[in-house]
């Protein structure tokens, strides 16, 4: 699932409003929260920024590359988020940062006591499965936005550089299911990359192994359920709560990632990818593809002739 969705960006200071040239900074601050907005419009390297409390830092525009836990630099860009915990230092090259393409990102700072009051309230309120809780997971830093992911971060966005009398309100509230969120995507992760190590002892990571091991054939959710050992209303809503996905949609994306494999390959046709994944209805798929992808499947699929044969099709 490698799909990633862009943030609005943000209008850029101009004249007086530019303290300098490297990570200019905007901030709006509110009760638990901080937004900072970073501009930088020439090329700089190893440029340190340090937070007291977690981040959740987005890409807008441009192009950095991060340093980050003594890891391998790696690229970030627009459609990704970073979240660092308090006090790590973050190194941060700017490759082609200019005047006329500058980057610019956003950095919010979580205040600690806010971050432990929703996972005391989550854990007491809305416990995980299989004996787990919730907490946010450093392991698994760096992602791709997905579409709920972005309308929070676009709309903590919005909330803090706004000027609504109940601003604080409307941001702590978002401030909780952004967490949510991001707690989601990182259980899916995990599950995800250890399905084998995880499926002896976690319900949904043997449910999702099972689909993945039988994705093109035909997979039934009351089954699904029964090897949770789930009603079916049950299982549904656990799936969600934990992944932040219901079961049919993480089947439908798992099979489209499949497609797009078998696309990539000149010798199947679209028909065929569409079947060999597991779909039965031609136009099923395309529909599913076209509000996943953004594009159609014979677009996807003349975009990678072009770039395999060199050729505009």
């Amino acid at each position: 699932m490698n799909n990633k969705t862009l943030l609005s960006p943000l209008s850029l200071s101009h004249g007086k409003e530019l303290n300098t040239l490297v990570e200019n900074r905007k901030a709006y601050t509110m009760n638990h929260c901080e937004l900072n907005v970073f501009e930088t419009f020439q090329r700089s390297e190893l440029v340190p920024l340090t937070f007291s409390d977690l981040v959740v830092t987005s890409m807008l525009r441009g192009k950095k590359v991060m340093h980050l836990f003594d890891k391998p630099g790696f690229d970030y860009l627009p459609g990704e988020t970073v979240i660092v915990p308090p006090n790590i230092t973050m190194k941060i090259d700017f490759p082609e940062a200019s005047i006329n393409q500058p980057s610019q990102c956003t950095a919010l700072a979580i205040n600690h006591q806010e971050i432990t009051n929703t996972l005391d309230f989550l854990n007491e309120n809305y416990p995980r499965e299989d004996n787990k809780t919730w907490q946010l997971n450093y392991n698994q830093f760096h992602f791709f936005n997905n579409y709920e992911l972005a309308q929070l971060i676009n709309k903590l966005i919005r909330i803090s550089t706004g000027d609504a009398l109940t601003k604080d309100v409307l941001a702590n509230l978002t401030l909780k299911e952004l967490l949510i969120r991001i707690m989601q995507m990182q259980n899916l992760h995990e599950i995800n990359h250890n399905l084998h190590e995880l499926s002896t002892d976690s319900r949904f990571a043997y449910v999702l192994e099972y689909i993945r091991v039988h994705l093109t054939e035909k997979l039934n959710i009351d089954a699904l359920s029964q090897m949770a050992f789930m009603s079916k209303a049950s299982f549904f809503r656990a799936f969600k709560h934990e992944l932040g996905i219901s079961p049919v949609d993480y089947i439908i994306k798992e099979r489209l990632q499949l497609a797009k494999q078998l696309m990539n390959n000149p010798n199947n046709s679209i028909s065929e990818a569409c079947f060999k994944a597991g779909f039965n209805n031609l136009n099923y798929f395309s529909r599913a593809f076209k509000k996943i992808e953004g594009i159609t499947p014979s677009y996807y699929k003349a975009k990678k002739r072009q770039k395999q044969t060199g050729v505009s099709t």
